[in-house]
């Protein structure tokens, strides 16, 4: 069953949220927090997608690694999709293309459940 709403889409186990243009204090928390209550509620699967986000700044990376630490230690998954070439950059630089899965788009994100190791873009 597919649940879709302005900023997330619930897929089964899986939830794919969308984040906003510009990813930094204010909007990581809401993210973080989103996250969260689908952790809460048992998801085990969360997409970020990113097709929407300008420009992840250095508090919104801090914010992202911690949602993943988040999401790895309630033994859930979580991928990424969606980047524009900037932001992959900017997660390339800092590690976070060593540890997550991104895939070019959502519907390969959800569609990746058996799939282990790493997919970039």
């Amino acid at each position: 069953m597919v649940k879709k709403y302005r900023n997330f889409k619930e897929i089964g186990d899986a939830v794919v949220i969308y984040s906003d243009n510009y990813i930094n204090d204010i909007e990581g928390e809401k993210l973080e927090d989103l996250c969260a209550s689908y952790l809460d509620r048992g998801f085990t699967r969360i997409v970020i997608d990113f097709s929407e986000t300008d420009l992840v700044n250095s508090i919104g990376v801090s914010i992202l690694i911690g949602i993943i630490e988040k999401v790895r230690d309630s033994k859930g998954r979580i991928s990424f999709s969606g980047l524009k070439r900037v932001n992959h950059d900017i997660f390339s630089i800092v590690g976070l293309t060593k540890h997550i899965q991104i895939f070019d788009t959502e519907e390969d994100a959800v569609n990746a459940r058996a799939r282990q190791g790493m997919v970039t873009t």
